[in-house]
Parts: structure tokens; C-alpha cells; sequence
């Protein structure tokens, strides 16, 4: 059987941990573009979750994820992508379980994979650049690590909110879901056989 990956999530949610420390004298500087407001704003919801972490379950981190990500992600247009060419193949009721599947996935992934803080630091850029191939805007920041080591990780918003992740500054978090989900039609079961495998790597990850 096929398996998701945590893809390109625990560098994500280490920087998304690393701005939580961050944002709120970043959330004070003045002239930052609607876009990277919407993002500090996102972290700053996640922020009591992730100072408690380490005395949290996964799934009570996922419980209390939930509404955040589900507000700040658009969820069914990353679901869409993820899915391909296959997407308009698949019903209505098959779509709306994919998207159900997925967006719980992506939730329970992130959840499993906040720990604690381990003393990053998070700069945001406080205006965007356009995004040439599709529209929308790109979210530029750099996570600050030990030593001195820097990590872009940049953010695709469009319509107000986060469609993709973007770690080095280039490699796509929705690119690779997309690999992913393309390997697992490519087995057989189509709409029914991805639903079944994000349900099973849901489970695994709340339970783990």
C-alpha cells in the first residue's frame, strides 16, 4: 500500500514555530502588505497550541490545529491541485470525500510533527512579489537557525489565503503531495483507494 510522507512538513512547522516567538514585534512594524499580515496572524492563533506542545497529545494538537489551518489554507484548491488531472474524473460525493480526507490529513500532519521550541528565529518580509504563472502573491521569509544558517520558506497566497508552501525558496509542499497523490491513483482504486489511504495515514498519525 501506498503512504503519504510527512513531505515537506517538519521544516514547516519549524518554521512556523519560529515565527510564533517572532511575530508579535513583527505584527507591530508598519507598512506589512495584507498577505504577511494574514500569515503572522495565522501563527499567532497557533501560538498557545505550540508553547504547550510537549504536554499536548497529537491529537488534542490536532483538535486545537484544526480551525486555524482550516480557516488560513485554502484547503479545496490545494486539494484540487494535489489531485491533478484525476480531479475531474472523480464524482461530486468523490471530490468532497477527498477533500474531507485530505484536509484532515494535512492537519494530522502537522500536528504530529510539533514538538517544542528549540530556539529559532523568524524574519518576514512585509511586502509580497506577484506570482507570474497563476496569480497571487508570494509570502518571502527566512528562518534563522544555529550557527547562523538561514532556511527561505515562502508562501503562495491567493484570494487571502495559503495555497502553497514553498521550502529553499522553491521546492513546492503541493508539488510533492502531488507526486503522492499520483502514486497512489496509479495503483488502481482511483477516488476510493486515495480516500482510503489519507483515512489510514490520518489514523496512523493521531494514534502514533
Amino acid at each position: 500500500m501506498n503512504a503519504l510522507k510527512p513531505s515537506l512538513s517538519a521544516a514547516l512547522i519549524a518554521a512556523l514555530t519560529a515565527l510564533l516567538f517572532f511575530g508579535p514585534m513583527a505584527s507591530l512594524a508598519q507598512g506589512f502588505s495584507p498577505a504577511a499580515r494574514r500569515i503572522e496572524a495565522y501563527y499567532q492563533q497557533l501560538l498557545p497550541t505550540l508553547q504547550q506542545a510537549d504536554r499536548l497529545s497529537v491529537s488534542e494538537r490536532d483538535r486545537r490545529f484544526g480551525p486555524a489551518i482550516n480557516s488560513a489554507f485554502d484547503l479545496s484548491a490545494m486539494t484540487r491541485y494535489a489531485a491533478g488531472p484525476a480531479w475531474s474524473t472523480f464524482s461530486p460525493s468523490q471530490q468532497a470525500a477527498v477533500r474531507e480526507a485530505f484536509s484532515r490529513f494535512l492537519v494530522a500532519d502537522y500536528a504530529s510533527l510539533v514538538r517544542d521550541y528549540s530556539g529559532e528565529s523568524f524574519v518576514v518580509e512585509p511586502q509580497t512579489t506577484a506570482e507570474a504563472r497563476g496569480g497571487g502573491e508570494v509570502v518571502k521569509t527566512k528562518l534563522i537557525q544555529g550557527g547562523g544558517r538561514n532556511v527561505t520558506i515562502n508562501y503562495l497566497v491567493r484570494g487571502g489565503r495559503v495555497i502553497d508552501v514553498y521550502f529553499n525558496g522553491t521546492v513546492s509542499d503541493l508539488a510533492t503531495r502531488r507526486d503522492e497523490f499520483a502514486s497512489i491513483l496509479a495503483g488502481g482504486g482511483g477516488a476510493d483507494a486515495l480516500v482510503r489511504t489519507l483515512r489510514q495515514r490520518t489514523e496512523a498519525l493521531l494514534n502514533g
